[in-house]
């Protein structure tokens, strides 16, 4: 029986991915999946590891969607389901450390939280940013002033766990529809967590003891059309979250780009001027065209976002279906594994 779901996203491969998926096969109790949205192009990948390809490049939400959905239909046939989801993007690396003490840590939460986040680590080994805070327009100005740092402190409350490695219960993730397949790219976990406020769900934060290792980039590089993917996602976002943003996000966040594109243009940055004015012009169009959907017609041949809905759709019924009474595991010895989780960052996911 496999405790943990392991879902790796890939797009071609990252330099580390063959090490990430042996460091996931040799983990106690992990199932891991590779969602390859490219092609492997005859690759090699480690023994134990189921690869799901040939889809097309679906995003990545809707491809750890459809790693979920073969997981629930296996686990209604087949056993039980696993209790978590690891979402890992493919260039992150898990140091043996961490990948030892994980299934033993995600054990030992209670049921009561719903996912958990790591501390993340630089590939010079420096700390990276491995937390973000909802978007308001409260935040928004705020980080404009202050900087996303010292937003994530002031708004505790509102911190969410960056897209390139989290875990979650797979039921609380299927009650939640799993990600919201609109997103082909960029604010998926930002949707989904702002999902997860919303049901009341709580968060976890992992030791700092136990990081991964983000390289960051390598799958996506210094593309300007994924800069305007970034703005048309955000847009996107806008309206499935226009009740509790309001109207005025959108121009909040548009105010933010234009302040950001000044301060990098006068301090010779180019390329970063480039990358907030292609976000910017890619919010615009968004905003504007609501069906745009510029990466589809990409050198990413993007699958449209019917295509996505149709592969990446997850009911919430299949929670029901799988779900089993939760039993606390036995807390392991602090002198044994030292991972004393801390209860103070443990957070109610509640704005008011």
């Amino acid at each position: 029986m496999h405790s943990l779901l392991a879902v790796v996203v890939s797009h071609g491969g990252a330099t580390h991915l063959h090490q990430l998926l042996s460091a996931l096969v040799a983990m106690n109790g992990c199932e891991a999946v590779l969602v390859e949205n490219g092609t492997l192009a005859g690759r090699s990948v480690p023994a134990g590891v189921r690869v799901v390809e040939g889809h097309g490049n679906v995003g990545y939400g809707t491809a750890v969607n459809l790693a979920v959905n073969l997981a629930v239909r296996g686990a209604v046939t087949d056993g039980p389901a696993p209790d978590w989801l690891l979402v890992i993007n493919s260039d992150v690396m898990i140091p043996r450390d961490t990948a030892e003490v994980l299934p033993k840590l995600l054990a030992w939460y209670p049921p009561s939280v719903d996912a958990v986040g790591f501390p993340f680590l630089a590939g010079d080994g420096s700390p990276g940013r491995s937390r973000g805070v909802l978007p308001t327009s409260r935040t928004n100005a705020f980080i404009t002033l202050r900087g996303e740092a010292a937003a994530v402190a002031r708004w505790p409350e509102l911190r969410h766990p960056v897209g390139a490695f989290f875990a979650i219960r797979v039921p609380t993730f299927l009650r939640l529809g799993g990600f919201d397949p609109a997103y082909w790219m960029y604010y998926e976990e930002t949707d989904l967590f702002a999902r997860l406020y919303a049901a009341g769900g709580r968060l976890a934060w992992a030791d700092d003891e136990w990081p991964v290792v983000h390289v960051g980039g390598e799958t996506v590089g210094r593309s300007g059309l994924l800069h305007a993917e970034l703005g048309r996602s955000a847009a996107v976002y806008a309206r499935r979250h226009r009740a509790t943003l309001g109207w005025s996000w959108p121009a909040v966040h548009a105010g933010q780009l234009v302040v950001l594109t000044a301060r990098k243009l006068a301090t010779g940055r180019i390329h970063d001027a480039r990358r907030a004015a292609g976000i910017l012009a890619g919010l615009a169009a968004g905003l504007a065209r609501p069906t745009w959907e510029p990466a589809v017609h990409s050198r990413w041949h993007a699958a449209p976002a019917a295509t996505r809905r149709r592969l990446g759709h997850l009911s919430p019924a299949d929670a029901a279906r799988i779900a089993t009474p939760a039993v606390p595991a036995q807390r392991p010895r602090p002198v044994e594994l030292e991972l004393e989780p801390d209860p103070s960052v443990v957070y109610p996911l509640a704005t008011g």
